[in-house]
């Protein structure tokens, strides 16, 4: 006895519209033998598009039990069902189905992608031979709104063999079409079914029942007759090459894989793109959220990195063995101020370090006042700071031209200046200062040197902007009192930093009469300690910053779940076709978290080369080095493409839970 490839027993399908249930299939029982061609025909809502679903494992039943290839498909998994409609069953749609931004030969190849065939035959597709089997050979490369009904119809006829199915599902098959397209079609089916290919078939007309050889007629979701038929149709015209069509891809043991083939990585890329391409506004508004949130945080870190090091670089100018004492700090309701709150270092201070302490090479004690300088019509405002003549040893600022100040000038309070590099162009431009006057206030001094050019300190402001007089002098013509804002030392040796700060701190608490048991009220700080401090306090700040960019990246990242979820909800017939000739969720979940990721890895890449470009802008405009970091550019990159795969998580995973008639439905 033939072995049936379908058994049904009892089926039944109840749909709930609100509160209403509307049953579909009220217990339905058929056997199809192998190599069957029936045709199933009813009123509308009789019931036979539901029970060609259910045979075609697109739908679940409310009851009853269906055996395929004696296999209970109620205890398939949903995987499984995914494996039986790629490689078990060819579906042809009654409204073709297929992708609209899509040619037909790729059309053709969906369930060899998805079957894992694509990747057993490498670049042998037999996407063009089936064309021409169904008379379309030349045109592989249009899109189904190139063709016509017909030819859709017959492109959809070859997606549905590409897999050589054992059996064949067809729903309407010849619906709005004319009756040669129609006679055309059914042809084509007779051919595949003397090759021994199963058909099961869905119509409303008796012409095209008429080629089946079997014929099954519902009425309100139940069988009313079942018979034979007695002279089916004969074909209208010659058979296809239905030997080709049955050596397409013989049927075997799934080769499904968990992992992304090439293949399969190439049609996500080509779905990803194309969906893409046709929302641009929308795509580059979302691509511009990941943009911003990229280059936010590069060029955020990449200043913050560049502060950091010019910095370290003025502070490790003026060398290893260089020490600043500072004036104490206050204490005001038991809340101490700060270094520097009190006036507790002097003039007097820096001559007693100078004598008293034989392993230093030079002190310069330092006060500032902001006063006007005038030469001619030019006046320029500056920190006018009075110092000593050992400022270029102990600094390690030479001068460029001219010479500095001497000992003689600091004890005889000469009024003699030494000017920056901005502040001379500022007061002279192109005119050479070297021994003209300039009115500091209300008093005259001589430019005897020019200084080196430092460039920026590390923010805003220039090292170069500033004019330098004896110490001595500014007390007499500014300020009147001899404390100091700092001292600054240089030891003979780095070996000696640690003996000369105690030695420091030993008579400087002399000096001030400090109890045994009393702070200090000055501090005594190394290179090394002032440039951990600034490491510090720069790690601190980058990080916030870095911090506060992050925050737009969150927010590209949820504009991405926006857009990926319109999509989702405008795909979702597309999903549906998919789905329904043989997607796994994996492979659907896999598409649409491929296209938020191309989302967010094109954003992050253009972020990195916008961010670079405003670090470098910004950097250049404070005059401090540009630091590029590689670790932070990958991080940056790492996390946009993390932010992708996050935030199109749900969408995808939404998109691959769908149910596959349920998506084909929808409009």
């Amino acid at each position: 006895m033939p072995r049936h490839v379908i058994l049904i027993h009892e089926l039944s399908k109840t749909y709930r519209t609100g509160s209403i249930d509307v049953q579909a299939l009220r217990g339905v029982t058929v056997a199809v033998e192998k190599g069957e061609f029936v045709a199933v025909m009813g009123p509308s809502g009789s019931g036979k598009s539901t029970f060609l679903n259910l045979v075609g494992c697109l739908d679940h039943p409310t009851g009853g039990s269906y055996l395929l290839n004696d296999t209970d498909v109620s205890a398939m998994t949903d995987d499984e069902l995914a494996a039986v409609r790629s490689r078990f069953i060819g579906f042809v749609f009654q409204g073709f189905n297929l992708l609209p931004r899509t040619n037909s030969k790729r059309n053709i190849e969906l369930p060899l992608i998805y079957s894992g065939e694509a990747r057993r035959r490498g670049g042998d597709s037999p996407a063009k031979a089936l064309l021409g089997a169904v008379g379309l050979a030349g045109r592989w490369n249009h899109t189904p709104n190139e063709l016509s009904g017909g030819e859709q119809q017959r492109i959809a006829i070859a997606r549905s063999l590409v897999n050589s199915p054992a059996i064949l599902l067809a729903d309407e098959p010849t619906g709005n079409l004319d009756s040669k397209m129609s006679d055309e079609i059914m042809d084509i089916f007779l051919s595949l079914n003397r090759a021994g290919l199963t058909i099961l078939m869905v119509t409303h007309e008796e012409s095209v029942a008429a080629y089946a050889k079997r014929l099954i007629k519902f009425k309100d979701g139940l069988i009313v007759s079942d018979e034979p038929m007695s002279r089916p149709k004969p074909m209208q015209g010659p058979p296809i090459e239905t030997a080709l069509l049955a050596s397409l891809a013989p049927r075997g043991a799934s080769r499904r894989r968990s992992v992304l083939s090439p293949v399969e990585l190439r049609e996500n890329l080509r779905s990803a793109s194309g969906s893409l391409l046709q929302n641009k506004l929308r795509s580059v508004l979302t691509i511009l959220g990941i943009l911003i949130g990229v280059g936010a945080v590069i060029a955020m870190v990449s200043v913050g990195q560049g502060a950091t090091l010019g910095v370290q670089q003025r502070i490790q100018g003026l060398g290893s063995n260089f020490l600043t004492i500072t004036p104490g700090s206050s204490n005001v309701g038991g809340v101490r101020q700060g270094f520097g709150s009190l006036s507790t270092l002097t003039i007097d201070d820096a001559d007693a370090i100078r004598k008293g302490i034989g392993s230093l090479v030079g002190v310069e004690p330092e006060s500032t006042s902001r006063q006007q300088l005038k030469y001619r019509k030019n006046n320029w405002s500056v920190g006018v700071v009075g110092t000593s003549a050992d400022y270029p040893v102990v600094r390690n600022w030479s001068t460029d031209e001219g010479s500095f100040f001497t000992e003689e000038d600091y004890r005889a309070q000469r009024t003699v200046v030494v000017l920056g590099q901005d502040t001379a162009a500022n007061l002279f431009g192109e005119e050479d200062p070297l021994g003209k006057t300039v009115k500091i206030g209300d008093s005259s001094f001589r430019v005897v040197g020019l200084l080196q050019r430092k460039g920026a300190g590390g923010g805003f402001f220039s090292q170069d902007d500033t004019a330098l007089i004896p110490i001595t002098t500014l007390y007499s013509r500014f300020r009147h009192q001899k404390d100091v804002r700092s001292i600054g030392v240089s030891v003979v040796d780095k070996s000696l930093i640690d003996a000369a700060k105690n030695d420091i701190g030993s008579l400087l608490r002399d000096r001030h009469k400090l109890p045994d048991a009393a702070p200090d009220d000055f501090s005594v700080v190394s290179q090394q300690d002032v440039l951990q401090t600034v490491e510090g306090v720069s790690s601190i700040m980058t990080l916030l910053l870095g911090s506060i960019a992050g925050i737009s990246l969150l927010v590209g990242g949820i504009g991405i779940m926006n857009i990926m979820l319109v999509s989702v909800t405008e795909r979702t017939r597309e999903i549906g076709i998919r789905l329904a000739i043989g997607a796994l969720e994996r492979q659907v979940l896999t598409q649409f978290l491929i296209e938020a990721v191309v989302l967010s890895v094109f954003g992050g890449t253009i972020g990195i080369l916008f961010g670079l470009g405003l670090a470098w802008i910004a950097t250049g405009v404070m005059a401090i080095p540009f630091v590029f970091n590689g670790g932070i550019v990958a991080l940056a990159f790492a996390f946009s493409a993390l932010v992708g795969v996050v935030f199109g998580y749900f969408p995808a995973r939404r998109a691959a839970r769908l149910d596959p008639i349920e998506a084909l439905r929808h409009e």
